[in-house]
């Protein structure tokens, strides 16, 4: 899934990682280029095999307006 993510069009970044303090938790981070580009990596969301083991989530959205190096 990692590297589907990150050979579509307008992925920046697309991480999973382990919690490292809930063992049952994955952390998902994704960076994308426009709203659409990460709507038509999304599609209609996920498949319903996968669907299936997601227990809970939490998705949030976040509006960087600039980076600057250090």
């Amino acid at each position: 899934m990692i590297e589907q993510a990150r050979a579509a069009p307008g992925c920046l970044d697309f991480a999973l990682s382990a919690d490292l303090i809930e063992a049952n938790r994955i952390n998902v981070y994704e960076r994308w280029e426009t709203d659409a580009d990460l709507e038509r990596f999304r599609g209609a969301g996920p498949e319903p095999e996968q669907a299936a083991q997601i227990r809970d989530a939490a998705v949030s959205r976040y509006r960087i307006s600039g980076v600057e190096a250090p």
